[in-house]
């Protein structure tokens, strides 16, 4: 009668568990669940990670290639920088004051008639109608005409008149000026050069000490001087992943590769309207799971993390759980839904080496497989507590 009377409660105690058992638990009557779907098991094959595996890889590592116009003794070489709206010019005409000496006005405006034949002042001057510009003297105490390009890419010159030099370079500025002035004046000679960059610049945004709007000048502006003039990357920037945006798309430049190895394929020459983005690391991260003693995610540093290091940095394998033959890295989440699969055994001399020279790319993750041993201990840890209720029963119905 007992044994009966415990065997009722326990059944009873069965069909209400869900309301006696602790912990969460949702009710799913309201809910409608989909039909699995029938699809067959995807295999992926696994890449050992061993010594062929790196001479493999270095036989078929090819050199970087420019996203796009990097900085090179060639393209220094042949850069130069073309005259905008808003630049300004300083001119010089040798052996003639009366035409620079002290007459420059704002925004390419004529200076007023009769004024050519007006020697230079030693201060600023005042044109009526105009805001003036103080002239600029040389060291031979010529003066220089600083004139600013107006909105319609014009300027005016005393005796040549007014000329389009927008898209022109201040030796083409120059040739220009010299050619109208023969016909006044014999063989003249002239300086130009460009005394202000107004027209053209980038924009330098992220994770910067002072980002800032850079002005691209005669001088190359690459994506590493953008940087610096910016104040330098802070301590969470991405390096690896810095962007510039051109027309609408975003290329990806490798800056930390620069700074290590000075690859001159990752220093891209800048263009007006560029854009560069320096993120952070948050993107930049892989994830160790598993048999290890600390489950995490670790930052990369500068683009940088082998698997020695993620290993590490989650506290290394369990002894007691993990299986050191058994160690996957599983890439492939920013480009396919088709992983690539690598083992590594630990178990082999050579793997200590090996983990310090696998680098690990963003958004990989590293697991350690569970041992045969451990998953037989979880087993009897689940039905142990069921075994001692079902011993006790009994005894108690003794």
């Amino acid at each position: 009668m007992t044994t009966r009377t415990i065997a009722a409660g326990l059944a009873a105690a069965s069909l209400c568990a869900c309301t006696l058992a602790p912990g969460p638990y949702l009710d799913t009557k309201r809910l409608e669940q989909p039909a699995p779907p029938e699809q067959t098991a995807e295999k992926f094959p696994v890449h050992t990670i061993d010594v062929g595996y790196f001479r493999q890889q270095r036989a078929a590592a090819v050199p970087a290639v420019c996203p796009l116009t990097c900085l090179t003794p060639q393209t220094r070489g042949h850069y130069e920088y073309r005259l905008g709206i808003g630049d300004q010019l300083t001119i010089i005409v040798w052996d003639h004051p009366e035409l620079t000496g002290g007459m420059g006005t704002a925004a390419g405006t004529p200076p007023l008639p009769g004024a050519s034949g007006v020697a230079p002042s030693p201060g600023p001057t005042q044109t009526q109608g105009a805001t003036p510009i103080a002239p600029t003297v040389t060291s031979s105490g010529e003066g220089g005409l600083t004139v600013r390009v107006a909105n319609n890419g014009t300027i005016f010159f005393p005796r040549v008149g007014r000329i389009k030099v927008q898209g022109m370079t201040a030796q083409e500025v120059q040739e220009a000026l010299t050619k109208g002035l023969a016909r006044t004046i014999r063989n003249p000679q002239l300086d130009v050069r460009v005394s202000g960059f107004n027209s053209q610049s980038v924009q330098v945004t992220g994770n910067l000490r002072t980002p800032a709007s850079e002005a691209i000048t005669d001088a190359p502006l690459t994506v590493l001087d953008a940087i610096n003039r910016a104040g330098g990357a802070l301590p969470d920037a991405d390096l690896q992943n810095v962007g510039v945006t051109r027309d609408g798309k975003r290329y990806t430049v490798d800056v930390a590769a620069l700074l290590e190895t000075g690859d001159p394929q990752q220093n891209v020459l800048l263009k007006d309207g560029d854009i560069i983005d320096v993120p952070d690391r948050s993107n930049s991260r892989v994830f160790v799971l598993g048999e290890v003693n600390k489950p995490t995610s670790l930052p990369m540093n500068r683009g940088r993390l082998t698997l020695a290091d993620a290993l590490t940095g989650a506290g290394s394998l369990d002894v007691k759980t993990g299986d050191p033959r058994y160690v996957y890295v599983v890439r492939g989440a920013d480009k396919t839904l088709t992983p690539d699969v690598y083992q590594l055994d630990m178990t082999q001399v050579d793997a200590l080496m090996l983990m310090t020279k696998f680098d690990l790319q963003p958004k990989d993750v590293v697991y350690v497989q569970v041992s045969s041993a451990a998953r037989f201990n979880r087993a009897l840890e689940q039905i142990t507590p069921t075994l001692q209720s079902l011993f006790y029963t009994v005894q108690l119905s003794r």
